[in-house]
């Protein structure tokens, strides 16, 4: 059974973890962040979660790219793959919006999501909704569902056309934010993943659908909670070149 037999490592939550994830779920003030980053700009909850430096942005996306894959493996999905180069194209065979880099890469392949024996390409996007440019456009009035279909259209026009011409496959964006929000496209690679999984595994549905879920979410609030306190400037350790490790000879 897939919800019986997969880890449930990584839902644990320390005293000070279990604190900023109530603090960032009802957008209270989270105490004791640095005043000021690395970066030099003003700290905050908000800045934390959007500052590109130490990496934690990246490791937030790869987070739900591996359990993505994950899920898709389970599921028997053939082929499954991360980080997998697009074939090379003319950049004049497609509009300025598209990406026609040589060393475009998709975050997940597999056979037979979709279609059988059709190749699918998904690409994950998060963003935070706390950003400026974002919780400008909130305050407006605008809708957050308008921001999951903004960046599902952007990535479509990124990669689309490129995936289904040259790769012959489908394309989906997963857009999630890191309020736990998910895309339209996002909610139905999971009820399909859920619905294999169930198939596959013997599982009822609902319980299956709800781990995808918690998993997905958990793994999200994981990496923000890293992302709040982790240390972003890089420590200068002295060389360990030519040091004698033979300590007992």
């Amino acid at each position: 059974a897939v919800v019986s037999t997969q880890s449930t490592g990584g839902r644990e939550l320390s005293q000070l973890e279990f604190v900023d994830a109530i603090s960032l779920r009802y957008n209270f003030h989270v105490a004791n962040l640095p005043s000021v980053c690395v970066c030099k700009k003003e700290n905050s909850a908000d800045h934390a979660l959007s500052c590109s430096h130490g990496g934690f942005t990246i490791s937030r996306h790869n987070e739900i790219r591996d359990a993505l894959a994950d899920f898709c493996s389970h599921a028997g999905l053939k082929s499954v793959e991360i980080e997998k180069t697009l074939q090379t194209v003319n950049p004049m065979d497609f509009p300025h919006t598209a990406n026609t880099a040589p060393d475009a890469r998709m975050d997940i392949f597999c056979i037979g999501m979709w279609r059988r024996q059709m190749s699918s390409f998904v690409d994950v996007s998060i963003f935070h909704p706390g950003a400026p440019s974002y919780k400008e456009r909130l305050n407006k009035g605008t809708p957050m569902k308008t921001l999951y279909k903004e960046k599902a259209a952007r990535k479509k026009r990124a990669y689309n056309r490129r995936v289904v011409e040259k790769e012959g496959g489908s394309f989906t964006p997963f857009i999630l934010s890191t309020s736990g929000g998910l895309g339209v496209e996002a909610e139905q690679i999971l009820k399909l993943l859920a619905t294999k999984l169930s198939l596959r595994h013997h599982d009822p549905y609902h319980e299956v659908i709800t781990f995808l879920r918690t998993r997905i979410r958990f793994a999200l609030l994981r990496s923000m909670l890293i992302a709040l306190r982790g240390m972003r400037k890089k420590i200068d350790i002295p060389s360990m070149a030519g040091y004698d490790w033979h300590l007992f000879e």
